[in-house]
């Protein structure tokens, strides 16, 4: 995953979905091969442990390297990172498959878990509930603890909404085992994906560019080197000015700022009487300054929003983005 290719919008929340689901896939692939060619290396009453161990070490390993990739970690660190990972939940879910074998077996004495054929949900649940919390172990040793509990809790829907795509692709629909495995894969690395680890919000800045005037592409970062909290003004003030516009296209000498605050939220102030509009799809917000307030009117900002500022007869288009840092 490249920070530089996902862009600042709905679609970066897809994007770790797809990594999950793509590597989950392939490592369904690969213990289907294993099986059909070498006759898998592991006793039959394995082969449903190590196929959840494989969909839990690879959908948790997406997840690390997906934002190893884009924190542009070390590839030394990335292997390092890697390695944890699938020892642990790979590992993990196969020793919790198996559990859930035992736990179905002692719920019910007439069956064998380890009956490869017993293809039942009721008998299955457990594992599949068991490797997928096991899913999040790994990433949670390696992020240290950050965010554990939306970790676990995204580990366990993605056992679960696996275990449901298997038995309704099984018995609903297609009547296919191959097939409910495909789907189950393909569930369990998506959901894992989209769930527990997005694209952070900190690999990116906001900017403010002049879409329309005759500083047409001159932009400025919002954001401070270090981070926190910073303001950016624009006007036509000869001095200071983070943008200077000049005043013959109506900018006022102090006409808007940009400023955002310690989380990384950004808003725009109007600082003059002059008209001074933020818009949106839907949208139009006035915040030019009203003298009756003790303090200027400001507005939220969302990447994409406009800020139209100008004297009533001639105006400058300014455009808010947010870009990856790396374009800085």
């Amino acid at each position: 995953m490249n920070v530089a290719l996902v862009p600042y919008n709905w679609l970066r929340h897809v994007q770790p979905a797809l990594f999950g689901a793509a590597a989950a896939l392939l490592a369904w692939w690969l213990v289907l091969t294993l099986i059909a060619v070498a006759g898998g290396p592991w006793p039959v009453a394995w082969d449903g442990a190590v196929f959840l161990g494989a969909l839990a070490g690879s959908s948790a390993l997406a997840s690390v390297l997906g934002h190893a990739g884009l924190a542009r970690e070390s590839w030394k660190q990335r292997l390092a990172h890697g390695a944890i990972t699938v020892a642990l939940s790979g590992g993990l879910a196969v020793g919790g498959a198996l559990l859930g074998g035992l736990v179905a077996t002692a719920m019910d004495s007439d069956i064998d878990a380890g009956d490869p054929t017993l293809v039942s949900l009721q008998h299955r649940l457990a594992a599949f509930a068991l490797a997928g919390l096991a899913t999040a172990i790994g990433p949670v040793v390696v992020r240290k603890g950050r965010q554990w509990a939306v970790q676990l809790t995204s580990g366990l829907v993605a056992g679960l909404g696996a275990a449901l795509v298997w038995h309704v692709t099984s018995y609903t629909f297609f009547h296919d085992l191959y097939l409910a495995s495909a789907g189950a894969a393909l569930t369990w690395g998506g959901l894992f994906g989209a769930l527990a680890w997005g694209v952070p919000d900190a690999l990116y800045t906001g900017w403010v560019r002049v879409l329309k005037g005759g500083r047409f592409g001159e932009r400025v970062p919002v954001d401070a080197p270090g981070g926190g909290v910073r303001e950016r003004f624009v006007g036509h003030f000869p001095r200071g000015l983070d943008l200077w516009l000049p005043a013959e296209e109506g900018v006022q000498e102090l006409h808007v700022s940009v400023a955002v605050d310690g989380d990384q939220r950004y808003a725009a102030r109007g600082l003059s009487l002059h008209p001074t509009v933020v818009k949106r799809p839907m949208e139009r917000i006035d915040v030019r300054y009203d003298p009756r307030r003790p303090a200027p009117l400001e507005t939220r900002l969302r990447s994409g929003d406009r800020i139209v500022v100008g004297d009533g007869q001639r105006e400058v288009e300014l455009e808010f983005l947010m870009l990856p840092k790396e374009e800085g």
